[in-house]
């Protein structure tokens, strides 16, 4: 039997502490960035200097059909005080849902949880989307 990969039918789950607790159908928020300080110079007229400042990471934006219970507990949490940062992954499944690559995050919380948008007129799959913070992605 031949086996072929196709980037189209890849999958991705989310792990938190270790758990899946989802596998969803899109992320976006794996970025770094460092942010770009501009320095003047007196006798230097014709440009900037560019030195390098403070690092960020953007939310981690999880879409999927149903947010688990178990994401969703955890964002009511931290909206009556009770929840704890927690450590993460996201994981790329091939096909065969075999793991192909990891991003992990660090120290992070659910600041945002967004329900399904409903149009009579739109034949579409409900999705919601769950929003991360945290303080840092490896690749592992």
């Amino acid at each position: 039997m031949t086996y072929t990969r196709s980037i189209g039918k890849y999958r991705f789950k989310v792990e938190i502490d270790g758990l899946t607790v989802a596998h969803f159908q899109s992320v976006s928020g794996l970025s770094h960035e460092i942010e770009v300080l501009s320095q003047q110079e007196g006798g230097v007229n014709d440009r900037l200097h560019k030195l390098p400042g403070q690092g960020s990471y953007p939310n981690i934006t999880l879409k999927v059909g149903y947010v688990s219970t178990a994401l969703e507990s955890w964002h009511q949490g931290f909206s009556r005080g009770s929840g704890g940062r927690k450590n993460g992954s996201i994981v790329l499944l091939d096909d065969m849902g075999q793991e192909t690559k990891r991003w992990n995050f660090r120290r992070a919380w659910p600041v945002k949880w967004e329900g399904p948008d409903f149009d009579a007129n739109q034949n579409q799959i409900a999705v919601e989307s769950i929003e991360i913070a945290h303080e840092g992605i490896s690749r592992g």
